[in-house]
């Protein structure tokens, strides 16, 4: 039995979590539909902040704006606004100048907001700024040279604590100079040498551009002989400063591709804690060979917990994940671990506020595992972990105290929606908050007052407040809701059915916007990415693009095959060793259902996805001739160059449970690759993939469209200069409006208008 989650303008009825303000500001019908530039309007909010008193919340808004001296082409902005809870006041923007202002958190005396501006030079790294509400300009607080991320002030509101991305390089600097130890625990795996054996020499050159030629005063080594024609020693400084300056790039890194270059070199994430005095300088917690991530302060000011190495005489490329919890002394510098395991990792630690419990996500199983993550209690004082979702088979995500420690809120996706869940420290039971068909993106509370980010199907985020039982949602924002007033959507139909596995297949189906019962309309299959990806009426990415092409004249449909989130561990796993002929056979499945309605031509239908939606759409166009044309974007092709290749490249072990040089698993790969199958490709196919696209890699797309072509079949290639994988969420704007049109274009010519 199908239902329908139904956009503003076509409600039929009111029900408590209608958006009563924004419904009310749009009496008139709605005419206008949905074009392509109206992407350029797209509003992203993210990271809620409530001040300590409740009353106003801080948050970033996201927008795209004309690149200044350019035509016809945009950048992003991100800038931090101000809302009152009660909505008494319409919202204000309190930043101008930067453009990227994100992370805001509130001091604790509730007048002073602090947050990071990024760089407005090239290479001028990111500092944490302070924003008074009192009036003025935002002024820089910190100073360093590598920059400075994740403000989070002490609960008295003495110290503020942050993080700072340092290379090998920097570190070893650091640790020199203060007299430490300058190699780290861990073998950094370069065959047949020492540990700096030579010269730091990207220091040395950092060092020598900065001092003035008369400073004799000046602290920089002396310079080591280095001559390609001197010793072995002089040899490999020679060699050493080449590649200090890049030229060439060399590295002993297992995972040596970041995802839009080359990660010849490690970088650590380190602590830094700051006094609130004026004129302040940062100082360095435990300086080490070792990121910290995840930090947050207890509830005495004084210990910070974070997260890190379950192992740190590893090498970080070893470590797969296995995450400890660490607490680390702030004024002693002494550090201890709080949680660890033997296969377990854990994230996201959440002190309470009362000092007594560290929250915590943890992941089970080891790093190849399908275990969704759990959400976890542990004592401060003694005592084992208690696990406090058991009975959720769900990914669970950003776990939230609220104010009197008695409750944890979290996310987790599930069956297309990203709802809201309470768990109580005392009774155990879990609530499910939100069943409406919304994605809650993120959110924050106090005592009385839930704020959340709201993806809903009539507007892709406003951000909302709540009580928190969060039956009754009123929006506060109107970013996206303006520019949407007087535009026509699409609605969504939910429908499932069983496959052969016996196991529920949730997919949706959207009529096209301005829908005609006498006409028949062309079908487009739209395919997710992961695999482990979850679509629905909650899902924020993917809003503008569906509800484009109905206004297009597409009838749409989606599914959730096997392998998708948000169904459970098994629903999760049950594409191991299958990425093809399984998943395939669902997605099909329902377009299928489909094109079975009466408006559907079932001669139209086209077929597209990215990233494993990419990989997908080239197995079905090789399996299945049904579509008389189809898009493969960022896809991955062939799974044994994919190892090397591409960043993702751990989806091979944990799929297929080991690696290409095994005959049994090599077997298993060839068979899954799309690109065995790619002489049975006779569907016209526009390849499209990103120039510096690391996750997948780019040459299997190169692969495919050249052996496609020696084939003589119909085949294009695009390829976006400077994009990664992320082209079509966080890319270029020029980038993502060009890969709409020009998709919706290739279809055109072989399915004709409407």
């Amino acid at each position: 039995m199908s239902r329908s989650f139904l956009p503003r303008g076509l409600l039929v009825g009111v029900t408590l979590f209608c958006v009563g303000r924004i419904a009310a500001a749009d009496p008139q019908p709605a005419t206008e539909l949905i074009v392509a530039s109206d992407l350029l309007k797209l509003q992203q909010l993210n990271s809620p902040a409530l001040s300590p008193d409740g009353k106003s919340v801080v948050y970033v808004v996201r927008s795209i704006a004309p690149k200044p001296d350019a035509k016809d082409d945009w950048t992003y902005q991100s800038h931090l606004w101000l809302a009152a809870t009660d909505g008494a006041t319409p919202p204000r923007r309190l930043t101008t100048a930067g453009r990227s202002n994100t992370a805001p958190t509130w001091h604790p005396d509730g007048r002073r907001i602090a947050f990071v501006r990024g760089g407005s030079a090239p290479g001028e790294r990111a500092q944490i700024h302070l924003l008074s509400l009192a009036g003025g300009d935002a002024e820089s607080i910190t100073k360093l040279e590598t920059g400075a991320s994740n403000p989070r002030w002490s609960p008295d509101g003495r110290q503020l604590l942050f993080s700072s991305s340092l290379s090998y390089a920097e570190v070893r600097d650091a640790l020199e100079k203060s007299g430490g130890a300058s190699a780290p625990s861990w073998s950094a795996e370069k065959p047949g040498r020492a540990t700096n054996d030579t010269a730091n020499w990207k220091l040395q050159a950092a060092a020598k551009g900065k001092a003035a030629p008369d400073t004799a005063t000046a602290k920089i080594a002396p310079v080591p002989a280095h001559s390609p024609d001197g010793s072995l020693a002089e040899i490999r400084e020679w060699l050493a400063r080449n590649e200090a300056d890049g030229n060439p790039r060399v590295t002993s890194r297992y995972n040596f591709l970041a995802e839009g270059d080359l990660q010849a070199d490690f970088s650590f994430a380190q602590l830094y804690v700051q006094s609130d005095a004026p004129n302040a300088t940062a100082r360095p917690l435990a300086l080490t060979f070792e990121g910290k991530n995840g930090a947050e302060w207890m509830a005495d000011s004084r210990h910070v917990i974070y997260v890190g190495a379950r192992d740190e005489k590893e090498n970080p490329d070893r470590v797969w994940g296995r995450n400890s919890l660490y607490l680390l002394d702030t004024v002693s510098g002494e550090k201890r671990v709080f949680l660890a395991g033997a296969e377990e990792s854990y994230n996201n630690p959440t002190p309470s506020p009362d000092g007594k419990w560290v929250a915590y996500t943890l992941t089970t199983g080891g790093p190849f595992s399908f275990d969704q993550a759990k959400l976890a209690i542990q004592s401060t004082a003694s005592g084992a972990p208690r696990v406090l979702t058991a009975s959720v088979d769900r990914q669970v995500g950003n776990p939230q105290w609220t104010p009197d420690s008695r409750a944890l809120y979290f996310t987790a996706p599930s069956e297309g929606r990203f709802p809201l869940y309470r768990v109580s420290l005392d009774s155990g039971d879990v609530q499910h908050l939100t069943w409406q068909p919304w994605g809650i993106r993120d959110f924050a509370l106090r005592a009385n007052l839930l704020v959340q980010i709201v993806t809903q199907p009539e507007n892709p985020a406003e951000l909302h407040t709540a009580q928190l039982s969060g039956k009754v949602s009123q929006p506060l924002t109107r970013h996206n809701a303006d520019w949407l007033q007087g535009k026509k959507l699409s609605a969504y139909e939910a429908h499932s059915f069983v496959n052969a596995q016996g196991m529920g297949v949730d997919y949706w189906t959207m009529k096209p916007t301005n829908f005609d019962p006498a006409k028949k309309y062309p079908l487009l299959l739209n395919i997710h990415g992961g695999p482990t990806a979850m679509w629905g009426p909650g899902e924020e990415s993917m809003w503008f693009e569906f509800q484009f092409y109905a206004a297009r004249g597409y009838a749409i449909v989606f599914a959730n095959p096997r392998g998708s989130g948000g169904y459970g561990h098994d629903f999760m796993r049950a594409n191991y060793r299958d990425w093809g002929a399984g998943p395939a056979s669902d997605v099909l499945t329902a377009a299928t259902e489909a094109a079975q309605q009466p408006f559907v031509d079932a001669e139209r239908q086209v077929v597209t996805g990215g990233s494993y939606g990419g990989y997908l759409t080239a197995w079905i166009v090789a399996h299945d001739h049904r579509f008389k044309a189809a898009v493969a974007q960022r896809g991955v092709y062939d799974l044994i160059p994919f190892f090397g290749e591409g960043n993702a490249w751990g989806l091979v072990p944990r799929y297929w449970g080991g690696y290409h040089w095994e005959p049994e698993v090599r077997a298993e790969l060839l068979r899954d690759s799309p690109f065995t199958y790619a002489h049975q490709i006779k569907t016209p196919l526009l390849i499209k993939h990103g120039e510096v696209d690391f996750r997948t890699g780019v040459i299997q797309s190169q692969m495919l469209y050249k052996t496609l072509k020696a084939l003589g079949r119909d085949v294009e290639y695009v390829r976006y200069p400077r994009a990664t994988h992320e082209l079509s969420r966080s890319g270029e704007p020029k980038q993502r409006l060009d890969r709409l049109v020009r998709y919706e274009e290739f279809f055109r010519r072989y399915i004709g208008e409407n």
